[in-house]
């Protein structure tokens, strides 16, 4: 009889320790993991359109063309634009999301007609309460597609609790033809240039959260920005479905479905999560 009490010791451990498995995944708070991820697809989505816009561009722009109405200085020699967010600059917006430090882009200067590259690089940045480092690259061999690809950006809380993410994206841009007087002396002297009006996006974000576990992000459908709507600091994307999949450890998944839909107020987007467990999840509620 004697022999038989290590085999129940060993399996009553080993039920415990299943247990204790099974309540970690049952207690994780699927709502805080929810808008975590929804986090990530902001950070990601907020200085997307900054990235979109070329040197021309940037020439020709005014401040309170941009989400939070940065300081825009260029070099002409590097093709070099630095986006400074300083909170003494007055800024009339309709989306409140505030920004502080700096992007700066960079401009392949090599390659004046084809094959375009440039890079948006983080330094300092916050976006509302969370810090972002690192390096996206972008390029082009037409002029409608935009090619993305970045590996370990960093998202840092206030607490700070890290999140380091990369990304593969292809975005396609749609333009109108825009003039512009090439000479303000001279009324018959006029440039035309295409004018970026909204631009889709399809592609993939995968990472390590906070707690240590894997992530992706996923677009379903590609994503629709519309460029009036970020020129009032509004980020959402006006149509997009998404599916986030978080690990649980080994080949354990679960997996989170968001529904973005534009609201009849211009701008106005609802993002909606139906969680693991069927709950949806509003999670950009009104502010009151």
């Amino acid at each position: 009889m004697r022999k038989l009490i290590l085999p129940i010791i060993c399996l009553i451990t080993l039920l415990v320790s299943c247990k204790e498995d099974e309540d970690k995944v049952i207690h994780t708070d699927l709502p805080a993991e929810a808008n975590q991820l929804f986090g990530i697809s902001q950070n990601w989505n907020e200085s997307l359109y900054f990235a979109m816009l070329q040197w021309e561009d940037y020439i020709q722009m005014d401040s309170l063309g941009l989400p939070g109405c940065p300081d825009i200085m260029l070099d002409s020699m590097t093709k070099e634009v630095t986006l400074d967010f300083v909170s003494s600059t007055e800024c009339i917006q309709s989306g409140q999301y505030t920004r502080s430090g700096k992007l700066i882009i960079k401009y392949d200067t090599s390659n004046l007609y084809s094959d375009k590259k440039w890079s948006v690089e983080y330094a300092d940045y916050k976006f509302d309460n969370k810090s972002l480092d690192g390096i996206r690259y972008f390029s082009n061999t037409d002029s409608v597609h935009v090619s993305e690809e970045f590996t370990d950006l960093v998202e840092r809380t206030e607490n700070s609790l890290s999140t380091e993410f990369s990304g593969k994206f292809l975005h396609t841009i749609s333009t109108v033809i825009d003039s512009l007087a090439a000479d303000s002396l001279s009324s018959d002297s006029v440039t035309y240039r295409p004018k970026l009006t909204s631009f889709s996006s399809i592609g993939r974000i995968s990472g390590v959260n906070a707690v240590g576990r894997d992530i992706e992000i996923t677009m379903d459908t590609p994503i629709i920005h519309l460029v009036e709507c970020y020129e009032q600091n509004e980020i959402l994307p006006s149509i997009a479905k998404e599916s986030w999949i978080v690990s649980r450890g080994g080949t354990s998944w679960v997996t989170y479905s968001v529904q973005y839909e534009q609201l009849t107020e211009a701008c106005q987007v609802t993002a909606i999560a139906t969680l693991p467990d069927g709950k949806q999840l509003l999670l950009n509620p009104a502010e009151e």
